[in-house]
């Protein structure tokens, strides 16, 4: 099972061109789009086998945060005009609710990228150094061919 890196559509193994959108696929062109991450990560909502690139564990974490920092500034608004907090905690546990299997599913498909463990998320838990350690490998590369979580998300047809 491959995406399309322009429109996420799933596609065939192989394929050099989206029969949906026409898209080139592999190499720098088979890279996804901020659209196709997002429903790629919607799509992969508990999925953790398999591998994400740079862009789609990136794009994700931008959508929740312009998404959080919406939805927030909305809940505090209606709170400051009711004069009573009712409806900023309920947004905040809607928030986790909604981002937080998804998001812990790409970050594990993001380590899987760089062929490491999705224990090595557990990171997190050492207070700035697992963090920054996390950060750094978020950014860099994946394998560039196959790795025991996958084939490389990068390459033609993945």
């Amino acid at each position: 099972m491959a995406f399309c890196g322009g429109c996420g559509a799933q596609i065939s193994e192989g394929v050099t061109v989206c029969p949906i959108c026409g898209a080139a696929q592999g190499g720098a062109e088979g890279r996804r789009s901020f659209a196709s991450a997002i429903r790629i990560c919607f799509e992969k909502y508990a999925t953790f086998r398999g591998r994400a690139p740079r862009a789609e564990f990136w794009y994700w974490t931008l959508f929740v945060v312009i998404v959080e920092l919406v939805v927030l500034f909305a809940a505090a608004t209606v709170d400051a005009m009711n004069g009573i907090v009712v409806a900023r905690p309920i947004a905040e546990v809607l928030l986790f609710l909604v981002f937080f299997l998804p998001g812990l599913a790409v970050a594990v498909r993001r380590l899987h990228d760089r062929d490491r463990s999705g224990w090595w998320y557990l990171l997190v838990l050492i207070p700035v150094v697992g963090a920054i350690i996390l950060f750094v490998w978020y950014c860099m590369r994946g394998t560039r061919a196959a790795n025991r979580f996958g084939p490389d998300p990068l390459a033609a047809g993945g």
